[in-house]
């Protein structure tokens, strides 16, 4: 089944029917925490390798400035969910549901909005369609890994280089998952250099080295 984004029931009182002043307060903190954080999260990714915004999980230390200060980073949430797009591509599945484009997109707009389960879902089907398109299992993959299901990923990536054992998003991805979701940085060192070593004129080589060589000044630290 094809999920509206967003499109669900959703009830926030209590059983008294009123949520509590000091509950709104704490709700309303989290809240506006959750936007700013998130914003901050996706736009330094987009600014990063705006060609792979799903594709690219975090960086070794978000909070150290490299040639993207985080001066330059904007605090503003992304733009609300095209609901219309939304509908209109749920109707081209339900009219043909070995759409390939509509499932995509449909799966981007849901992975767009951190709805992960919905976009998994949708890059499984797209998969069943073109079982050999390495950028939906790529995001699937990255997908998994939002959603802390560290050991999906790694399978989802490592299944990929087996297609494709030069392949620099999976071999990233293999390393920021290493480091962020196993603490295994030994790892995550083998595969950027790995990375390195295969993909040297890749547009992302040079931050993946910078990567590296704050990951080997961490280890130095006692």
């Amino acid at each position: 089944m094809v999920y509206d984004v967003y499109d669900r029931p959703y009830n926030r009182f209590d059983k008294a029917g009123i949520i509590q002043p000091m509950r709104l307060q704490r709700w309303l903190f989290l809240l506006i925490g959750f936007a700013i954080g998130f914003g901050i999260l996706y736009s330094w990714t987009k600014q990063r390798a705006p060609e792979v915004v799903r594709a690219t999980p975090l960086p070794v230390d978000p909070n150290v400035p490299t040639d993207l200060s985080a001066a330059g980073r904007s605090n503003s949430p992304e733009p609300p969910v095209d609901m219309a797009r939304v509908r209109e591509l749920t109707a081209k599945i339900k009219q043909n549901p070995r759409d390939f484009d509509s499932i995509v997109e449909l799966a981007n707009l849901n992975f767009d909005q951190k709805n992960y389960t919905d976009a998994i879902s949708l890059y499984k089907n797209a998969l069943q369609i073109r079982p050999d398109d390495l950028q939906v299992e790529t995001d699937m993959g990255t997908a998994m890994f939002y959603q802390n299901r560290f050991d999906d990923a790694i399978a989802e990536f490592q299944q990929i280089l087996q297609k494709d054992p030069k392949n620099a998003q999976a071999l990233f991805n293999l390393g920021v998952t290493m480091l962020h979701g196993k603490n295994d940085p030994k790892r995550a060192l083998e595969y950027w250099e790995r990375m390195i070593d295969t993909n040297p004129d890749h547009p992302q080589a040079a931050f993946v080295k910078e990567q590296i060589q704050k990951l080997k000044e961490q280890q130095k630290q006692p």
